[in-house]
C-alpha cells in the first residue's frame, strides 16, 4: 500500500533556499534577450562537482518532420551546451507566468503558462510548460522539460490519482506486467530516469522502446525487493504527473537501505502514461 505523507520532505530550510535560488538562475538565464548560450551554461553545475549524481542529465521533446514524439537527452557538457545552441536557434521565449513552483534541496519544479515560438514545434504558441530541475552541484544539474501534450479526454481527477497510486502499488510488488498495462502502447514517446541496478556503470536509462522500460523494470525486480515506498511530495496535473517518493529495498544481496526519486510522468491522450523522466539519489545502506 503507498502511503501519503502530508508533510513533504524533511528538507532543510536554508539548503531549500540555495537550491531554489540556483534554478531560478537558471530559468531567468534562458530569458536574457538576445538568448545566450554562455550565461545559460554557466548555471550548469560542472561534473567534478556532482556530488550525488553520475552525470548530467538533460531531457526534453523533440517532435520530427512527421510530427512523431521523442525524448532527446544529454548526459555530458558538450551535450547540455549543444541542446542550448538548439534551443537559441529553434526557440524564441516571449513570457511566462506561474502556476505553481515546488522546491527542496535537491529539485524544483516549475510549472508555467508560456508564451513563445517552440523549439519543439517552430511554431509561436501559448501553452503550459514544466520544468523539472535537481541542483547537485554549484548550478543545476539536469533539467526535465515539455509543453504541454493533448490531455486525456474524460479523465477525472480520481482515476488520475487511482492511475499514479497503481503504478507505484504496482512496482512496489514487482509486478512488471502490471506497470506495463500502466503504459500506453501506441503513445510511448520513451523514458529517461536513473539507472539504479543495470549492468553498465550508473547513469541516466533512455528507454526509448517499451521493451527497454519493460527490461529496466525487470533489473529492479531482480535486483531489489521493495519493502516500502512513501509519497513524499506529488502534484497532478490533467496532462502529466509529479511525484517524489522514498522507497525502502532489499537487495538480493540480503543488504537493506533507500533510494529517494523524483521524476514526471508523462499521459497520452488514452489516459495511460506515455513515458516518464526524472532523476534520483544514490542507494543508501541501511545503517
Amino acid at each position: 500500500m503507498v502511503k501519503l505523507n502530508a508533510s513533504g520532505s524533511p528538507d532543510n530550510a536554508g539548503r531549500v533556499v540555495d537550491s531554489l535560488q540556483r534554478s531560478i538562475k537558471h530559468a531567468e538565464s534562458e530569458y536574457v534577450v538576445p538568448f545566450s548560450v554562455p550565461t545559460v551554461m554557466d548555471t550548469v553545475s560542472k561534473p567534478a562537482e556532482l556530488e550525488w549524481s553520475d552525470c548530467l542529465a538533460w531531457v526534453a521533446p523533440k517532435f520530427d518532420e512527421s510530427g512523431t514524439f521523442a525524448l532527446s537527452v544529454a548526459t555530458s557538457l558538450e551535450d547540455v551546451q549543444k541542446h542550448y545552441e538548439w534551443v537559441g536557434v529553434s526557440g524564441q521565449r516571449e513570457r511566462y507566468d506561474m502556476n505553481a513552483r515546488l522546491a527542496t534541496d535537491w529539485w524544483v519544479i516549475w510549472d508555467t503558462a508560456w508564451i513563445g515560438v517552440s523549439p519543439f514545434t517552430g511554431k509561436r504558441v501559448e501553452s503550459e510548460a514544466f520544468s523539472l530541475h535537481f541542483t547537485d552541484g554549484r548550478g543545476i544539474s539536469a533539467e526535465m522539460t515539455s509543453i504541454r501534450l493533448q490531455a486525456p479526454d474524460g479523465q477525472t481527477q480520481a482515476q488520475r490519482n487511482e492511475l499514479l497510486t497503481s503504478y507505484f502499488d504496482a512496482v512496489g510488488d514487482g509486478d512488471v506486467d502490471r506497470v506495463m498495462s500502466l503504459f500506453s502502447p501506441t503513445e510511448y514517446a520513451g523514458s529517461a530516469v536513473r539507472e539504479y541496478f543495470g549492468d553498465d556503470r550508473p547513469g541516466l536509462a533512455a528507454l526509448s522502446e517499451l521493451d527497454e522500460l519493460r527490461h529496466y523494470y525487470e533489473r529492479f525486480r531482480k535486483a531489489a525487493t521493495v519493502t516500502d515506498v512513501t509519497i513524499t511530495n506529488w502534484y497532478i496535473r490533467d496532462w502529466y504527473f509529479f511525484a517524489e517518493a522514498q522507497w525502502q529495498v532489499e537487495l538480493a544481496s540480503g543488504e537493506r537501505g533507500g533510494i529517494t526519486t523524483a521524476e514526471v510522468m508523462l499521459l497520452a491522450s488514452d489516459g495511460a502514461f506515455a513515458g516518464r523522466m526524472g532523476w534520483g539519489k544514490p542507494f543508501t545502506p541501511q545503517d
